[in-house]
Order: C-alpha cells, then sequence, then structure tokens
C-alpha cells in the first residue's frame, strides 16, 4: 500500500524543528484513515534491558488525520503502537523515517508502510503470517532452571513433551532452516529493500530463537529425554558475542546460555549462583554483550534482595563497564532496593480501617507490624493468610499488628470475605490496587507481598523464603525480645 508522497513531504517539513530541537534520532509519520473516536495514538518502546524502563510516547490524532512521533531508538528493534485498544508490533532502527498509513477499521491487520523501514517491515508481516507466534503471554509455559525462567509457548512445549531428542534436534534444525530460506528468497526478489541492519535483526531472531529452545530442552527434559552432553554440540556455532541487543531472542539466550553453563559447572543455586554467573561472563563474554549480561545479573541480584552477595560487583560494574547506557538500570534497582533495605525508614501512610478509624505508622508505635498486601481473587494471598492464622492469636498477644490491605475490587467483596474466613488483625481497603499511592510508596507491582516493619518503623529482615511461614513467625517474634 503506497502513501501519497506530498503528504508525507509537507509533514517532514513540518516536523524538522521537532526532531532538532528534541534531539531524537527516529521520525514515525503515519495518516489514519475512517478514524474513530479515539484520537490518541501511543508507542511503547521497550528499554528495560537498557535502563529498566518502558518509555511511553503519545500523541493526537490531527483534524487532517495525520500524526508524528519524534523519538530516540538505541538499537534496532520491535516497537508497539496502541490504538484503540489494539496492538501492532513493528520493526524500528535508530535514524529510520517511517510512513504509516493505517485504516482505523482493520487496524493492525492492514497497515502500509513506506520510508526507510519499508522492506523491512513488509518482510515482517509476511514472515509472521507465514511463522506465526503465540501473542498472548498468559498462554506460555514456565519452567525453571537454576535462576533462569524459559518462557515456552503451547506448540513448542508439545513437542519438547513427547519427541525423542533426535527428532527434536532434527526438527529445530529444520525450523530454522526454513525461516532463514524464507527471509533469503524474499531478500532476493527484493534486492537493495531490507537494509543491514534488519537483516541482521532477523538472522539474530532465527538463531537465537533455535538456541533457545534447544537450552531450554536440554536443561529441562534432560532426565525425561535422556539428554547427554553432546546434545548441545550446535550451540557452540551461535555466538554470544552480538550488536544485535535490541533482539528479544538474543538476550534470554544470553541469559540462559551462562545460566546452563554455571549450572553445568557448579550444580549450586545458592546466593553465589549471582556473583557466581557475574564471573562467568567475565570470561565467555565481550563488550556490549558482557556489559549487558552483568547488568541483567547485578539488577536481578539486587531485586532478590542478595545485596551483600553482589554488591562488590555492583560497585566493579560501575567502575569498568565502558557502555555507561545500562549504569542508570542497576543505579535505580540499588536505590530503590536501598529504599526498602532492613533498617531503612517504612515510608508514611494514612489509611481508613473498617471502623472508620484514620490511622497511620505513629498509631502502631513502639509495636511490630506484618503489612501485608492481598485479595479475595488472590488465591496464594488466601493461602498464606490461612497457614498464618494458625500463629497470629499468639502473636497478636505479643503486641505484634497484623495490618491487612486489600486490593479488591469491590468493598463488599472484601468485607464479606474478612467475615466469612474470620480473617483478624486490621484491615484496609484500597481498590486502586497497584495503582495506590501506597502501593507505589512500597513498590507494590503484584500481590501477595508483605514487610515486616518494626517498633521503630523501620523495615525488618523478612523470611528467606516468603512462604516459610515458620521462619516468618521467628522473625516478627524476635522483634518483641
Amino acid at each position: 500500500m503506497k502513501i501519497n508522497s506530498i503528504f508525507f513531504l509537507i509533514l517532514i517539513f513540518s516536523f524538522n524543528s521537532i526532531v532538532a530541537l528534541s534531539q531524537n534520532n527516529t521520525l514515525i509519520i503515519g495518516k489514519v484513515k475512517n478514524t474513530n473516536l479515539v484520537k490518541d495514538i501511543e508507542l511503547r518502546v521497550d528499554e528495560l534491558y537498557i535502563n529498566g524502563k518502558v518509555d511511553s510516547y503519545t500523541t493526537q490524532i490531527q483534524e487532517d488525520n495525520t500524526f508524528a512521533f519524534a523519538l530516540e531508538i538505541k538499537a534496532p528493534q520491535m516497537i508497539k503502537m496502541v490504538y484503540s485498544r489494539n496492538v501492532l508490533d513493528f520493526y524500528i532502527e535508530p535514524f529510520d523515517t517511517l510512513y504509516m498509513e493505517i485504516d482505523a477499521n482493520l487496524f493492525p491487520y492492514d497497515v502500509g508502510f513506506t520510508g526507510t523501514g519499508e522492506y523491512n517491515n513488509n518482510l515482517l508481516v509476511k514472515y509472521f503470517k507465514e511463522f506465526p507466534k503465540t501473542t498472548n503471554q498468559f498462554e506460555y509455559l514456565q519452567y525453571r532452571s537454576g535462576i533462569f525462567w524459559f518462557h515456552i509457548p503451547p506448540k513448542i512445549d508439545d513437542m519438547m513433551q513427547r519427541m525423542s531428542k533426535e527428532s527434536y534436534a532434527e526438527s529445530m534444525k529444520a525450523r530454522q532452516k526454513n525461516r532463514m530460506e524464507y527471509v533469503q528468497k524474499y531478500h532476493k526478489e527484493n534486492p537493495g529493500g531490507l537494509t543491514d541492519m534488519f537483516i541482521e535483526y532477523i538472522e539474530a531472531e532465527i538463531n537465537y530463537e533455535y538456541g533457545y529452545y534447544m537450552l531450554c530442552y536440554g536443561n529441562v527434559f534432560k532426565n525425561k529425554h535422556s539428554v547427554t552432553a553432546d546434545f548441545f554440540d550446535p550451540l557452540l556455532d551461535i555466538s554470544l558475542n552480538s550488536n544485535q541487543i535490541g533482539n528479544f531472542y538474543f538476550r534470554e539466550y544470553l541469559k540462559a546460555y551462562i545460566n546452563y553453563q554455571y549450572m553445568d559447572i557448579f550444580s549450586n543455586t545458592d546466593d553465589s549462583v549471582y556473583s557466581g554467573q557475574y564471573d562467568l561472563a567475565e570470561i565467555r563474554l565481550e563488550e556490549l554483550s558482557m556489559a549487558y549480561f552483568e547488568s541483567e545479573i547485578i539488577t536481578k541480584a539486587l531485586y532478590k534482595k542478595k545485596i551483600d552477595v553482589i554488591l562488590e560487583k555492583y560497585y566493579q560494574f560501575l567502575d569498568t563497564n565502558p557502555y555507561f547506557e545500562f549504569n542508570d538500570k542497576v543505579i535505580n534497582a540499588y536505590q530503590k532496593v536501598m529504599k526498602y533495605h532492613t533498617g531503612s525508614p517504612a515510608p508514611s501512610f494514612e489509611l481508613t480501617n473498617l471502623k472508620g478509624e484514620t490511622i497511620n505508622l505513629n498509631t502502631f508505635a513502639g509495636q511490630p507490624v506484618l503489612l501485608n498486601f492481598w485479595a479475595s481473587w488472590c488465591k496464594p494471598c488466601m493461602k498464606k493468610m490461612e497457614r498464618l492464622r494458625v500463629y497470629q492469636k499468639e502473636l497478636e498477644e505479643k503486641g505484634i499488628v497484623f495490618l491487612n490491605v486489600s486490593f479488591d475490587r469491590k468493598e463488599e467483596v472484601w468485607k464479606s470475605t474478612i467475615e466469612k474466613n474470620n480473617i483478624g488483625g486490621v484491615h484496609v481497603y484500597l481498590p486502586e490496587g497497584t495503582e495506590s499511592e501506597m502501593a507505589k510508596k512500597y513498590n507494590v507491582r503484584a500481590i501477595p507481598q508483605f514487610y515486616i516493619i518494626d517498633k521503630n518503623g523501620n523495615f525488618s529482615e523478612g523470611p528467606e523464603k516468603s512462604s516459610d511461614i515458620l521462619d516468618l513467625k521467628q522473625k516478627l517474634e524476635n522483634l518483641v525480645q
């Protein structure tokens, strides 16, 4: 679908000043036909792997049905366009000027591309029709190996479950070959169309996805299918060092492979696994790949509160890493975790309990508090509260406060659940859930989650495992001795 060139020349002229002023490097311009009542378009650029954030850009559709974005793209990658609750994934690279024509009635299934990314995106549209992906992340199966979690689509999982190691390896190799030949055929039929960056990107997509699924089979189904060391030999041809840091499967393969090598050598998952994988990366990886992996393992360790284990690596990374774009990710993780670290003051709050009384931390001055975020629809929350209830009366008699903060969506459900299950303690209701001011103060992104606050209003040490109720009981009792 070609787009009127005069229309875009006018737009480029209009938005040249925007690009110059914003110092961004990439321009995305478009026109929407059959527009509906929705006048906003959003772009989401995943930079979690760089700085720990997903950058969001929103613009309005103008009266002439045009829109434009000027943004900074740091690496070739897929980004998301959100319009009228529908999502389009498309490819962009630094210094692109991409033109899009959208039919509001058919979005995201019928989008026209021209400009520097025209052939790249036209191939991707055909590629994902030929080799469709499972887009619903809730359908993926999760498998843990060491400290890495594989996320596997149902079709691949079925192959892993039923196929012998020989059959699976052959199928994965044929799958990789078919995809590569499809890209090569398109490239041959459209000489000069695909950019060099895109060719590298799509080849990385194919090769590292292959490696990722091979690693999962060999790690997770090792015993079931009697996988031997030679099963992994084809992976020796896949480089661990690439500039395709914007490619999801390259990043996942990198983490999975270092985890596999570490587990193969040491077979341990104690706290030293984080510093151990950092050290292994120093040996196996180079430059950009090493900087990315090290920033990831430090961030993961910090969020797991393995601060003493990873602190030396944290300072080493900041001192020696030449790729400064990754520094913000580890610094932000460190600052966020230290904010909730043992001995740090718990954030203040003001809430209303079941009796309509206003409460805050000072209400419980001199008493330890178990601050519990929960909801009636959260089965793990209910199970944990049920197990803790055995000791609750005993702990309350010792002066420990159970402060339960509910994320229930309906107040009547919240109240009836408390009554039906005879849940003791102090109760407050925050229907805004993770969007509430308190949840943001306490960095609650999912439930169940709890904090122990000592009698002085500071965070206290929690159990080694959040599911260990006896350890939790002991930690609470230690605060009143």
